[in-house]
């Protein structure tokens, strides 16, 4: 029997998923990320299936995170699901940099405005570096 703790528990658990879901939603359609990915890599022909590929990624991977389910998988497919991976999200998080202005103001403030593809440069290096760092040595 669910006493009225637990299901407080619930109801607070569900709202506050709810909430952070719709605000991440909101963010992601605020910034218009996924037709700015079409528009960078021109494939204007494949917008919808990449929102279908978003949303089919997201809630296959919640479920996956909720549950005990586990693939049994060879060394070079996970270096390839890896790789794949992480050029998504240098892609996604270059478009969110792009979107919201960082490499221009930055170039702005800095007064390096004709030196900005060594602010990109160093970003990327420094993405790759710390996720090498981070794969290879600390874990």
């Amino acid at each position: 029997m669910i006493n009225l703790i637990d299901l407080l528990i619930i109801f607070i658990g569900l709202s506050s998923g709810l909430v952070v879901g719709g605000a991440y939603a909101a963010f992601i359609t605020m910034l218009e990320i996924i037709p700015r990915l079409v528009q960078i890599s021109r494939t204007k022909k494949f917008k919808i299936l990449y929102q279908y590929a978003y949303i089919l990624g997201v809630s296959t991977f919640t479920i996956f995170y909720f549950s005990d389910i586990s693939f049994k998988l060879n060394n070079a497919l996970v270096v390839f699901i890896g790789l794949m991976i992480g050029t998504f999200m240098g892609i996604f998080s270059s478009a969110l940099a792009e979107v919201l202005n960082v490499i221009p103001v930055l170039s702005k403030k800095l007064k390096l405005k004709d030196e900005a593809k060594y602010i990109v440069y160093a970003i990327l290096f420094g993405k790759v570096a710390g996720s090498l760092y981070f794969w290879l040595i600390f874990v």
